[in-house]
């Protein structure tokens, strides 16, 4: 692929990324073309359709989440900062859950990106097992469970979505076993954010 191509592409994989981050999961393709600057003609010589562009954005985001997993390292808290993450994006895109459900082309790309997220999740969680930071039965598919209903739980009133989230990120820790701390006659989780 040309330079110029790549970067076309990689910019309308930005915008449209950049579009679905901010809650426009209803975006017209042409309008992702027009905010990246290139041509309705080049949006479709690098994407067939909707459900490709997504793919492309899905792939960007779990590209995030693996690099996101090696900057943690072997931390034993690492565990709960990718979940965090992953619950964020569930939020971020369950806008698009209806459309990619609608074709079983989508339901194969959600169902792939789940089993990749899922890979990514095993050896943080027998990290956070060995340090006593995890029940022993909680396995890779709780974890996708518990973040698909912390992000579920994330309402549209975004004055109050941040404490919802909170809060059930809080009460999932509670139940697999996390660390968490009582502020007031709340249970916050606590993630050691500084240590290496």
């Amino acid at each position: 692929m040309r330079k110029d191509a790549a970067r076309n592409r990689d910019r309308l994989i930005a915008v449209a990324r950049e579009c679905f981050r901010a809650g426009a999961a209803d975006i017209s393709l042409e309008d992702i073309a027009t905010k990246a600057k290139v041509g309705r003609s080049t949006l479709f010589r690098n994407f067939a359709d909707r459900l490709d562009l997504i793919r492309a954005v899905q792939a960007a985001e779990q590209e995030a989440i693996a690099e996101e997993c090696a900057q943690l390292g072997d931390r034993p808290d690492a565990l709960f900062g990718l979940m965090r993450t992953v619950a964020k994006l569930t939020f971020i895109y369950r806008a698009m859950d209806d459309t990619l459900l609608s074709s079983p082309a989508g339901k194969a790309m959600m169902l792939q990106a789940s089993r990749e997220t899922a890979e990514l999740f095993i050896e943080p969680i027998e990290r956070a097992r060995d340090a006593g930071l995890l029940r022993a039965d909680v396995m890779p598919e709780d974890i996708l469970i518990a973040c698909n209903m912390i992000g579920s739980a994330q309402g549209s009133d975004f004055e109050t979505s941040d404490a919802v989230f909170e809060r059930g990120f809080a009460l999932i820790m509670h139940g697999i076993g996390g660390p968490c701390r009582m502020v007031g006659e709340r249970r916050e989780p606590i993630l050691d954010t500084d240590s290496a």
